[in-house]
């Protein structure tokens, strides 16, 4: 058991250093491209060159999203093995997040939302609850339905998407209304993009460890004879 243990450990572990790897030579390839366009070196390879930036389309933004995507299906896996309702959510949750950064959804109501008839220089703030709102608050419902063993991960989970949002909405409308975009655009963004790379690879490493252990807690009675049901 122990061995089989360590093994699962040995492989988050491979898989944590393997994507903090590309998040870290993104983000430097990120400064990189922002030193170049500053001091406007022509002669460079990142020279107006925008898949190096944080703009949409950029690789930073394609390996967000192909991070969101992933923790889709892992829990749309976690779902299909164990029918407890927080996984579905989560999915749900993670999907409408894709869905708003790759669409830019709650940009374009927060740009509705600032028409000075509505609530202007402040309608970008509730712009991404509007999107993420109503997944977010059937995973909450979801998790007060788990075992209390698996509300541990499923706590972390959420607490990964909490300082996602934070990076990703919060610390990117601080900037916006009361920071001088143009003057701190390079080290805001890339504290906002590296905030999301990171809180992205944190989820996935909780749903790497504790995956196994969600599906083996599951397994039909017939294929583990000793298997205790949670409560």
């Amino acid at each position: 058991m122990n061995s089989k243990a360590d093994r699962s450990v040995s492989r988050t572990l491979m898989w944590l250093g393997l994507i903090l790897t590309v998040d870290l030579l993104l983000l430097i390839v990120f400064l990189r491209w922002a030193y170049v366009e500053h001091y406007n070196i022509t002669t460079s390879f990142f020279h107006d060159d925008l898949k190096f930036s944080s703009l949409d389309g950029s690789l930073i933004e394609r390996w967000g999203y192909a991070k969101e995507a992933y923790i889709v299906g892992l829990a749309a896996y976690a779902f299909s093995k164990s029918k407890e309702f927080f996984y579905a959510a989560y999915a749900v949750l993670f999907l409408a997040v894709l869905t708003d950064d790759s669409l830019q959804l709650h940009e374009h109501i927060g740009a509705w939302l600032s028409d000075p008839a509505l609530l202007g220089e402040w309608g970008s703030l509730p712009s991404a609850a509007l999107v993420s709102g109503a997944p977010l608050a059937l995973a909450l419902h979801g998790f007060r339905k788990l075992p209390s063993r698996r509300k541990s991960p499923a706590l972390m989970l959420l607490a990964g998407f909490g300082i996602m949002a934070f990076f990703g909405v919060v610390f990117d409308s601080i900037h916006t209304l009361l920071i001088d975009a143009e003057h701190f655009q390079t080290i805001s963004s890339f504290i906002e993009d590296g905030g999301e790379l990171m809180s992205l690879t944190l989820i996935i490493t909780v749903w790497r460890r504790y995956m196994p252990s969600i599906v083996l807690a599951y397994q039909p009675i017939n294929r583990q004879p000793h298997l205790v049901v949670e409560q």
